[in-house]
């Protein structure tokens, strides 16, 4: 499953849990939200500074770098903005 996909169903779920995603009838609605979702998404293409002491904090505690950790190190900080 792409990213856009997963975050399109996130926010479909958040708003009513009890949707059915595959139901034929909600392609407008699935569409909608792919498109929400590409928007949330590339607004986060620019890492605040937040970001960034987060990500050069678990390098240097960890002295190792990581794709996946630094984007989820990185990521957890960015929800704890809000």
């Amino acid at each position: 499953m792409t990213p856009i996909e997963r975050a399109a169903r996130a926010m479909y779920e958040a708003v009513a849990p009890e949707w059915d995603w595959a139901d034929p009838d909600a392609e407008l609605l699935r569409r909608m939200y792919r498109a929400n979702a590409r928007a949330a998404l590339q607004s986060l293409r620019l890492a605040t500074d937040a970001m960034c002491e987060a990500g050069g904090d678990h390098v240097e505690q960890t002295g190792r770098i990581t794709v996946d950790t630094l984007w989820t190190v990185m990521m957890d900080a960015a929800l704890e903005e809000d």
